[in-house]
């Protein structure tokens, strides 16, 4: 497609690379994502397929890394997640709300959340 001279392409992501994965209680959860938007670093739990989560992705620190992600590639370094079978906008942690954001639109992450839900069903707390 090209309008007035622009070129635009979708170029989406095929390959999602995990490189490690906890599995916590909702409630656990929620307490480390209001830990670290405490420690200023605000931060929003995901939600999709019966699942919230909080993905943490490798930082371009290397060309390797940023080919990687024009290839289509992305390289987590870490994914907490916990069952949440109905979404709810937020969880109360003592005084605090975490957020949730419904990320089904979403087919990243929508995707992410099929795999750690049968991930789920073989992983015990």
């Amino acid at each position: 497609m090209q309008e007035a001279g622009i070129k635009i392409e979708y170029t989406p992501i095929t390959h999602i690379q995990i490189m490690d994965v906890t599995k916590l209680s909702l409630k656990e959860l929620a307490k480390r994502v209001q830990a670290m938007t405490q420690f200023g670093r605000p931060t929003m739990l995901n939600w999709a397929e019966g699942i919230a989560f909080l993905s943490i992705p490798m930082h371009f620190e290397s060309d390797d890394l940023v080919k990687k992600y024009l290839e289509g590639e992305i390289v987590l370094q870490n994914i907490i997640y916990a069952p949440m079978l109905d979404y709810k906008t937020t969880i109360k942690v003592q005084t605090y709300d975490v957020y949730v954001l419904d990320q089904t639109p979403s087919k990243i992450l929508r995707a992410i959340a099929k795999w750690l839900s049968k991930r789920a069903k073989n992983d015990d707390i």
